[in-house]
């Protein structure tokens, strides 16, 4: 009995400490993209505590390889705020070219896709990282309180497509409207001087 009472009072005495937080819900731990895409995922974070807190989004390194460019949005969670009232944030990335192409010209020209390698498959973790308020203040929003995370697989799809000769079309049209004009000018010219 006095084994349960002491525990009981540090756990009192650990919430006095804990006075803000954050929480996440999410509704999918995976995600197909296609190459060169953009894309957005939601979480949604709530704050069960008395105090306002302020979170963002983070992605661990494991997608390092894969995401060009990250953006999250720093958002304000109220004090308590319950998980049916969670506050959505968005994080936003794209992806690069992981599969190889066959081109006739470089790396850009003529290409066609086959789609013959397994699936690029990325597994990490996103991360709510709750802000501190004099850091935001301050305009850094680097240094954090706590965070809370939930597992993340992205799968990167190859699209699939054959040699695009368009480009060759284009050139020999435009190739043959030059020398149509050089030809006609030519003719003017002639006839000029025959008058």
């Amino acid at each position: 009995m006095k084994y349960k009472f002491g525990l009981f009072l540090f756990v009192i005495f650990l919430l006095g400490f804990v006075s803000a937080g954050v929480g996440i819900s999410w509704d999918k731990e995976s995600a197909l993209v296609p190459e060169k895409t953009e894309t957005c995922l939601t979480y949604k974070v709530y704050n069960p505590w008395p105090k306002d807190s302020y979170a963002k989004i983070l992605v661990s390194s494991e997608f390092d390889e894969i995401i060009l460019k990250s953006e999250s949005e720093i958002k304000f969670i109220p004090a308590n705020t319950s998980s049916n009232n969670a506050i959505p944030i968005n994080f936003c990335f794209k992806t690069p070219v992981v599969y190889n192409k066959d081109c006739l010209v470089g790396n850009y020209l003529l290409c066609k896709q086959e789609c013959n390698e397994e699936m690029k498959v990325y597994e990490g973790e996103v991360q709510i990282i709750e802000v501190s308020e004099s850091e935001l203040s301050q305009g850094q929003g680097s240094k954090t309180e706590m965070s809370v995370s939930a597992p993340l697989r992205i799968r990167v799809q190859c699209i699939s497509h054959s040699r695009d000769y368009s480009i060759i079309y284009i050139t020999i049209g435009i190739i043959a409207g030059i020398l149509l004009i050089f030809n006609l000018i030519g003719r003017k010219k002639v006839n000029k001087k025959k008058h």
